[in-house]
C-alpha cells in the first residue's frame, strides 16, 4: 500500500478524482476502503494498516473522501456534529432514493425522528425479544451440534438476529437471505451502480408491505412508523420509506457482521472461550470487550463548514469516513488494542459511536451477542476454524464476514 499524490498525468477510473487544493500531497493515499489489501483475509487488519501513515488520510477514489485513522479524531468528528453533519451515509455523496431517518438529519430533527423509534428499543423492550432470541437460538445451535460443522454465518449470524428483527417489524422471515443480501449489496459492493441497484431493490420491497400496513396496521415496528406523527403532523410516504430503509439495514447486517467477528476470533482462541464458560456472571464483559476489538460499522460525515483537523484545512462539502473499528484499534485508546483482554472493564468505545447519532439498537446488538456467546459455548465449547475451507471477509462502510466454516466434534 503506497502513498501517492493524485493528479498530474496518471489516468483515473471513473470512480476516482483529482486531488482537491487543499489536501497536502503527504495524506493522499491510493486506497478503496471497498477492497483493503489484505481485507478478504483480515478486515480490522487492513484497517488498521491505514493507521501506519497519518492521523487523517485522503484517497481520490469514489469521488474522493478523507479517511481518519486514529481514535482521537474518530471521537472529535463524532463530538462535533455542528462541524460534522450526518447528512450523507454513503461513500461517495450522492442521493439517495430516499432519506434515511433519522440518520441523516441533524440536531431537533433528528430527535423529532429518532424518538419514533426509540421505544422499542429500551431495554424493557429489548428483553422481552431476548426470550425468542433465546429459544431460536438454542433450537439452532442443537439442530447444529450433531452435524460437527456449519458454515456460520449462513447457519446462525443470518438466521438467528435477523430473524428477531423481522418479527419486530413483522416482515416474513422467509424473505431473510434476500434481504441481508440486498443490504449488504447496498453498503459493501464494490461500484456505486451495484449499491445503487441494491438499494433500489430494498425500497420495491419496503414500498409493498408499506402499502399493506397502512391498510391493516398491527403492533409492530414498521406500523407504528407509518401511523406516527412528527412535529403535530403525520409523516409523508417519503418519510415512512425512509426510516423503513434505515430499519433495514440496521436489523439485517450489522448484528449478524458483529457474531461472525466474534466467532471467528473465538475458534482461534479456546482460552477465551474457556474464561467465557468459567465466569458466566461476567459475559457482559465479555461481550463489550470483543465488540470493542471487532468495530463494524465504518460512518460517514460531511464537513459543514471549512475546518482545522489534525492541521490540515478541510473544506466544506467534503466527506471523512470514520471507522468504528479504528478506535477499538487504537493503541493509544486501548493498550495492546488488538489482544481481547477480559480484565478491561467498560469504557468509552467507538462501537456504537457516540454524540445524538450513537446507534439506537445497541442493547438489542448487547443482548443478542450475549445469548450466543451464553448458549453456544454451553453446547459446543470447542471449535475451529475448517481449515479446508476459507473464512472470507469484507471492509466496506460495514465490514463483514461472507463465510465463516466451523467445525467440532460431533
Amino acid at each position: 500500500m503506497t502513498a501517492t499524490a493524485a493528479g498530474g498525468g496518471e489516468r483515473r477510473s471513473m470512480n476516482m478524482s483529482a486531488k482537491p487544493d487543499h489536501v497536502p500531497g503527504d495524506r493522499v493515499l491510493d486506497v478503496n476502503i471497498f477492497d483493503l489489501p489484505g481485507a478478504a483475509e483480515n478486515a480490522h487488519l487492513a484497517w488498521k494498516a491505514l493507521s501506519g501513515t497519518h492521523p487523517l488520510l485522503w484517497t481520490p477514489h469514489h469521488g474522493g473522501h478523507w479517511i481518519a485513522t486514529s481514535g482521537e479524531l474518530i471521537e472529535k468528528i463524532y463530538g462535533s456534529p455542528a462541524l460534522f453533519s450526518n447528512r450523507e451515509v454513503g461513500i461517495p455523496a450522492k442521493k439517495f432514493l430516499v432519506e434515511m431517518l433519522p440518520i441523516q438529519r441533524d440536531g431537533d430533527q433528528h430527535k423529532a425522528f429518532r424518538a419514533l423509534i426509540e421505544p422499542a428499543l429500551r431495554p424493557a423492550a429489548v428483553q422481552r425479544y431476548g426470550v425468542q432470541a433465546r429459544q431460536l437460538a438454542i433450537r439452532i445451535i442443537e439442530d447444529l451440534l450433531p452435524r460437527g460443522k456449519c458454515e456460520f454465518v449462513a447457519d446462525f449470524s443470518l438466521v438467528m438476529p435477523l430473524s428477531i428483527f423481522l418479527s419486530i417489524v413483522d416482515l416474513p422471515v422467509d424473505d431473510r437471505e434476500e434481504l441481508h443480501a440486498l443490504a449488504r449489496a447496498s453498503s459493501r459492493s464494490p461500484t456505486a451502480e451495484q449499491r445503487h441497484a441494491a438499494f433500489q431493490q430494498i425500497i420495491v420491497y419496503l414500498e409493498r408491505w408499506i402499502a399493506k400496513r397502512r391498510a391493516e396496521p398491527g403492533d409492530d415496528l414498521l406500523s407504528t412508523i407509518i401511523h406516527s406523527h412528527v412535529d403535530g403532523r403525520p409523516l409523508t410516504h417519503t418519510e415512512v420509506l425512509g426510516m423503513s430503509v434505515l430499519l433495514l439495514f440496521a436489523g439485517l447486517d450489522t448484528v449478524a457482521s458483529m457474531m461472525a467477528f466474534v466467532m471467528r476470533y473465538l475458534a482461534d482462541h479456546p482460552e477465551h472461550r474457556r474464561w467465557i464458560i468459567e465466569n458466566p456472571q461476567q459475559v457482559s464483559f465479555a461481550v463489550e470487550e470483543l465488540m470493542r476489538r471487532h468495530g463494524v460499522a465504518n460512518n460517514v460525515r460531511t464537513v459543514v463548514q471549512d475546518v482545522e483537523l489534525d492541521g490540515v484545512l478541510l473544506r466544506a462539502g467534503d466527506l471523512i469516513v470514520a471507522p468504528n473499528c479504528l478506535h477499538g484499534l487504537d493503541e493509544q485508546q486501548f493498550a495492546h488494542a488488538d489482544e481481547v483482554d477480559f480484565s478491561r472493564r467498560p469504557t468509552a468505545t467507538g462501537t456504537f459511536g457516540w454524540g445524538p447519532h450513537r446507534c439506537a439498537g445497541a442493547n438489542l446488538a448487547r443482548m443478542e451477542m450475549r445469548i450466543l456467546l451464553e448458549e453456544w459455548l454451553k453446547r459446543i465449547p470447542d471449535f475451529e476454524v475448517d481449515p479446508a475451507k476459507a473464512v472470507v471477509q469484507q471492509t466496506g462502510t460495514v465490514n463483514g464476514v461472507l463465510q465463516l466454516p466451523l467445525r467440532w466434534a460431533a
